[in-house]
């Protein structure tokens, strides 16, 4: 019990203190949360990021690599349209996908954003 107590003395004490060397590294931990909670809800949101998501997962055999990177590329539904735009439609170099695959998710992507906009 003891023990319990004085861990949240500890704790009250960090989030009340304002001394320099505790405010800036508790602010900078506060906002990585915040930015962090903000990105989920996001993304619990982003109904066509999440479609597109599954069905490119379905569809095609990803690496470990390019799962991570469609999983960020294709987080939000903000960043669905910027990706179809970027390598579906104005044609740049991705580093990832090209040819088969990169024709695959423009077409998922397309689907996606059209039946999140109805």
């Amino acid at each position: 019990m003891k023990k319990y107590l004085l861990l949240v003395l500890i704790i009250l004490a960090l989030f009340t203190i304002d001394h320099p060397l505790i405010k800036e590294p508790r602010d900078k931990l506060l906002q990585q949360g915040a930015d962090t909670l903000g990105e989920t809800s996001k993304t619990q949101y982003s109904l066509a990021a999440k479609q597109a998501r599954h069905e490119i997962a379905k569809e095609i055999d990803l690496t470990p690599s390019e799962k991570e990177y469609l999983q960020d590329a294709l987080a939000t539904d903000e960043k669905v349209k910027v990706f179809h735009v970027r390598f579906c439609q104005e044609h740049e170099l991705n580093l990832y996908f090209f040819g088969p695959k990169l024709q695959t998710i423009c077409d998922v992507t397309t689907k996606a954003i059209r039946k999140a906009e109805f």
